[in-house]
């Protein structure tokens, strides 16, 4: 049950001493039973509820610590031992729900030699009583011994889900990563080689067509480059964070700039330079948002558009806003996924997307987290 487990987790070790040292001081206050207290009796019982939070660092030495009190205690005269007996039975409890061989093992002969010697006077009379003594040390230590191997066992569980769940995970991606290149990277590779060939051995004399054919090899080849690291990612069970170089983010994020200017797009730019302080998986997010951006205005706003781009490092936040002054119309349901996609890349990260018309035009931003690259 959850509440067990946070009730029992070591970081909440104090707390639980501290319910049990008011238990004790309560049955000080009270004393229901009627038992009179001397005054070894209160210098046991109040060093036991002091002493007792020694368990908060070490369960092995608040056990033998008590145990040697509640020895100390019968030299001494000590009459009424209920609180350092139950402070007793509660530390052997925290020994065995976090400690485990040679330490639980010496702390539960500590703690049995300790409640024995206590009990000396009756023992010799009644040797029942040295059963007893022990059970009330034995059956807190096998409780938490239970707790403690239960918890293991749910570690371990969830630990081999984790490892079934990865796998199942490198299987896909290894299978995502063979079909992107034995198929999307040899049509892409075969459209540059068409297109240079083209270029190369044609006689084109219009240069707007050479142009635009060169246009066309260059975003193929940086395409092909794109899917052969994608791959590489794919195939590696660590994602690798080389996809975008953070230094060369500025360098990147000029370069998707220019091409949209090259299909006639009219773009302002005001990128900050701090990019480059980003960590590779944030740098990615934002050239991400940048190409699909400008993308989808060249697209729906039409390739003489205006449009004015921003991406600013605020604090802890990276701003990037992407505005067109087109026809402001809503993207056409043609099946795409690039904002959908968009939207789960900067999810993931932390941060949230809008999209929504503008006045005039339409306008993208997103706020994401802006992770340092480690230095």
């Amino acid at each position: 049950m959850p509440w067990v487990e946070w009730l029992f987790a070591e970081r909440h070790t104090f707390g639980r001493l501290s319910i049990v040292c008011l238990a004790g001081v309560g049955y000080l206050a009270i004393r229901p039973d009627g038992a009179p207290l001397n005054t070894v009796d209160w210098i046991l019982s109040v060093g036991t509820l002091l002493y007792g939070f020694v368990a908060v660092w070490s369960p092995f030495w608040s056990v033998t610590g008590l145990a040697a009190g509640i020895g100390a205690g019968w030299f001494f005269g000590a009459d009424n031992d209920v609180v350092p007996t139950v402070g007793l039975a509660w530390a052997m409890f925290e020994l065995g729900m976090r400690r485990s061989g040679r330490p639980m093992w010496i702390g539960l002969a500590a703690g049995l030699v300790g409640s024995v010697v206590s009990d000396l006077d009756d023992a010799w009379r009644e040797p029942i009583t040295v059963f007893f003594a022990s059970a009330i040390l034995i059956v807190p230590l096998l409780i938490g011994v239970q707790l403690r191997m239960a918890r293991e066992l749910a570690r371990q569980a969830s630990d081999r889900a984790a490892q079934v769940v990865s796998r199942v995970r490198a299987e896909e991606r290894a299978t995502i990563a063979r079909e992107l290149h034995d198929i999307v990277a040899h049509h892409v590779a075969s459209i540059v080689l068409r297109v240079s060939v083209a270029a190369d051995v044609l006689p084109i004399e219009d240069p707007r067509v050479r142009k635009v054919l060169d246009d066309v090899r260059t975003t193929g080849s940086s395409a092909l480059t794109d899917l052969r690291r994608l791959v590489a990612v794919l195939r590696d069970v660590q994602p690798a964070d080389y996809l975008v170089d953070p230094a060369g983010l500025v360098l990147a994020l000029e370069s998707a700039v220019d091409r949209s200017r090259g299909l006639g797009l009219t773009v302002e730019a005001a990128i900050d330079p701090t990019v480059t302080e980003l960590d590779s998986r944030t740098a990615l997010a934002v050239l991400r948002l940048t190409q699909e951006g400008l993308a989808n205005v060249a697209k729906h706003a039409g390739t003489s558009a205006r449009a004015e781009l921003s991406i600013d490092v605020r604090g802890e936040q990276v701003a990037f806003e992407l505005r067109d002054f087109g026809g402001g119309a809503a993207p056409s349901g043609d099946g795409g996924h690039g904002l959908v996609g968009l939207r789960e890349r900067v999810e993931l990260l932390g941060g949230g997307l809008l999209a929504a018309p503008a006045t005039p035009g339409w306008r993208l931003s997103a706020l994401v987290p802006a992770m340092r690259a480690a230095s």
